[in-house]
């Protein structure tokens, strides 16, 4: 349901969605600045709303800055279980392919490799060293898929993104800042 809301003497449109399985309040801006507010049916509006004010620096801060990107057209719906299986074994070729190349330069050690059909991250590193990815680093242009392999990979070095984070990153991927955001302009389009 559509609705407004007053933010710092601005007046902000936001589409509510309320959802059973939701247990927080979650707040997303998409290109081209729309505010999706997603709540349990449960919670008052009156405690979403008093939310939505706490976070409105963030809130506005966001909706500045993908005002700046056009729109995109709704990603057609895909089965994404059969999508997944098309792509998962490329995925998994080049991930295994460029982690081996890049890590010449790095030496980790990892555990175990794992494509996975997430909905919201390209990857992630956990504390036991298990790199994972989203198959659809398969469609990316190669270099924004090297990006993403370099940054799991760095985390087996640096479990953070502090300054020692970046400065691995860095060694491999010097314009690592324009790849990020490269990445951030289609992230929306793609996961």
């Amino acid at each position: 349901m559509e609705k407004t809301i007053k933010l710092a003497q601005e007046k902000v449109g936001y589409t509510l969605r309320l959802n059973k399985r939701s247990r927080s309040v979650r707040l997303t801006v998409a290109c081209g600045g729309a505010l999706t507010v997603s709540a349990p049916p449960w919670m008052q509006e009156s405690r979403i709303e008093r939310f939505i004010v706490e976070k409105s620096a963030w809130v506005l801060d966001k909706i500045r800055y993908f005002s700046k990107f056009p729109k995109t057209a709704p990603a057609p719906r895909i089965n994404r279980k059969r999508h997944f299986a098309e792509h998962r074994e490329k995925a998994l070729t080049l991930v295994q392919e460029r982690l081996l190349h890049f890590n010449r330069l790095y030496n980790f050690k990892w555990n175990r490799v794992a494509i996975r059909n997430q909905r919201s991250r390209w990857g992630s590193c956990s504390r036991s060293k298990n790199l994972n990815f989203n198959y659809k680093i398969a469609l990316l242009p190669p270099r924004l898929a090297d990006y993403l392999i370099v940054h799991e990979l760095c985390h087996l070095g640096e479990l953070n993104h502090s300054a020692k984070f970046w400065a691995l990153v860095a060694q491999a991927m010097p314009d690592f800042r324009a790849l990020r955001t490269e990445l951030r302009k289609i992230f929306a389009g793609l996961l």
